[in-house]
């Protein structure tokens, strides 16, 4: 289940968390994050232990032998995010009702827990999250060299350390590197396209990184040859150049709402059928992803109070969830989809807002940097569920978010510092 060139880079990863100075200690996580494949794991007594996981327990136990810090105030997007969580684990046990459900909602509240509370400790500020960026920004400028050989060769340099592998879509190679799926390397990069822009402006001694980590990323996003990603990009793009109107954020989202249920009115198929029109790259299967949404609603009384244990039923290859939104519906119920888009909502907004605070201009940047990210994970939900590495990410910035949320309720104005030299 675990190859030995994994073991070695996973045993210098824990090594490196145990002895590594408190400001690079997410350093380790970002490295696994980026290039080691995700299928890669330990199997002890049923549990699975990715090489991510085993830094997590490593991490926990560097903090607690230090006695460095380990807990944090909760404030109310902390309380929230443990709520999803929580509430999506026991409905799911309750669906089940077995040993097997229990352990696997062990292992998904293990990893979303003790991401977001290590990220939580050690992110303080806007200096910390700056450093964070960076890391990303080399990974990047040295995973896309990689990208570039699966790109040009059709062959896979992480093959040596998983089963990963380079499809083919109408004559096109789909690269991947170290992750799943050709998707999540796209839906990855383009993420991270926002705050790479931005940090060319808030991170001024680094230009070049910035704007290499903004070529290298977009370079591996089209090298996914995948819809999604590509369609987030440029919906990111689009975003940040709303820089200037971001106040007016509530009233383009009502009106936006507003929109599609016109649209919903006059067209003859369901609004969610333009998602069957859509075929970027050629081959796309958008048509799977409106029969999903279609045949989620169309079942509503089945999954509404504690989910479903199959949608093979609903129709042909429904069995795959494209979609993070039904894929909450599907695990956790009504319930759990709620508190989804509620977190979603609430992260969006509560940065959103402190981009508007009187914050240097770049800092303003940068935060709103961060804000289209978290709204390019909203787009790319319509489309795809996460699994992987990608996971990390997503929670790595709603740990930001619960950091952003802390500074705004306890009205403190962080100038810019000299940590980031």
């Amino acid at each position: 289940m675990i190859s030995q060139p994994t073991i070695i880079i996973t045993t210098v990863l824990a090594g490196m968390t145990c002895i590594i100075w408190k400001k690079y200690f997410l350093l380790p996580f970002i490295i696994a994050t980026c290039f080691v494949p995700a299928d890669q794991r330990i199997v002890l007594m049923d549990l699975d232990f990715t090489p991510l996981r085993i830094l997590i327990v490593v991490g926990f136990l560097r903090i607690i032998f230090r006695g460095e810090q380990l807990s944090f105030k909760l404030n109310r997007f902390d309380k929230l995010v443990l709520a999803w969580t929580i509430c999506g684990a026991i409905i799911y046990v309750l669906q089940w009702s077995d040993m097997r459900a229990m352990i696997y909602k062990c292992g998904v509240l293990f990893d979303v827990i003790g991401f977001y509370w290590l990220f939580r400790v050690n992110i303080n500020d806007l200096n910390d999250v700056g450093s964070l960026v960076k890391v990303f920004a080399i990974c990047s400028v040295i995973l896309a060299f990689f990208v570039g050989i699966e790109w040009a060769t059709g062959r896979n340099p992480f093959e040596v350390l998983g089963r990963v592998t380079t499809r083919v879509r109408q004559g096109r190679f789909r690269c991947q590197a170290s992750f799943p799926h050709s998707i999540m390397l796209g839906l990855f990069w383009a993420t991270l396209v926002p705050v790479f822009i931005c940090g060319i402006k808030y991170l001024k001694h680094l230009k070049l990184l910035s704007w290499s980590a903004l070529i290298t990323s977009s370079f591996m996003v089209i090298s996914s040859a995948s819809s999604t990603p590509w369609l987030t990009l440029v919906a990111v793009l689009c975003l940040l150049s709303f820089f200037r109107f971001r106040k007016y954020g509530c009233y383009a989202t009502w009106i936006g709402i507003g929109a599609l249920v016109i649209l919903h009115i006059v067209m003859k198929a369901p609004v969610w059928h333009l998602f069957a029109r859509i075929n970027v790259v050629g081959g796309s299967t958008g048509y799977h992803r409106y029969n999903l949404i279609d045949n989620a609603i169309s079942h509503f009384g089945e999954w509404a109070l504690l989910g479903t244990r199959s949608t093979a039923h609903w129709g042909y290859m429904t069995e795959d969830v494209t979609n993070q939104y039904i894929y909450e519906a599907v695990m956790g119920g009504l319930l759990s989809l709620v508190l989804f888009i509620v977190l979603l909502a609430t992260a969006v907004k509560i940065v959103g807002s402190y981009s508007l605070r009187k914050l240097q201009s770049d800092q303003q940047w940068f935060v709103w940097g961060l804000c289209v990210s978290l709204l390019g994970h909203c787009i790319s939900f319509l489309g795809v569920t996460y699994f992987g590495q990608i996971q990390m990410l997503l929670y790595f910035e709603l740990a930001v978010v619960g950091v952003i949320c802390q500074m705004s309720t306890s009205f403190v104005y962080l100038p810019r510092s000299d940590t980031r030299k």
